[in-house]
């Protein structure tokens, strides 16, 4: 069984994950391009939250800022740039702290680390 099973849908992709589609493309869903930064702004949103709660931290109004810079060719990202919003109550002596944390986020560290693609086609 696979992990995730991609359905084209017309000029949509539809990702299935166990009980749950990802709705990709077509004009009526965000492109892959963009729920890939998605998930790097998720991912380091919901890290940083753990870190919060685990030590008694706000999180009330919390937010992740994404944008990027893009190489004007090939519209490639060139710089990914995160922006953390902190509570105005946070306390000064543990911002450096949350920084850290946001680093440990999962999908930045597997870019960072990143696998070997394999593709082939099913006999």
């Amino acid at each position: 069984m696979s992990l995730i099973e991609v359905h084209l849908e017309g000029k949509r992709a539809d990702a299935h994950l166990t009980d749950f589609v990802v709705k990709t493309g077509g004009g009526e869903a965000p492109s892959p391009g963009s729920l890939f930064l998605a998930s790097i702004a998720t991912c380091t949103a919901l890290t940083v939250a753990s870190y919060c709660q685990s030590n008694n931290l706000p999180t009330e109004g919390f937010r992740v800022k994404l944008d990027l810079e893009r190489d004007p060719e090939t519209r490639l990202a060139t710089k990914i740039q995160m922006e953390l919003v902190l509570p105005e109550d946070f306390p000064a002596a543990r911002k450096r702290a949350v920084l850290r944390a946001a680093e440990r986020c999962y999908v930045k560290r597997q870019i960072l680390n990143p696998p070997v693609f394999e593709t082939t086609i099913a006999e």
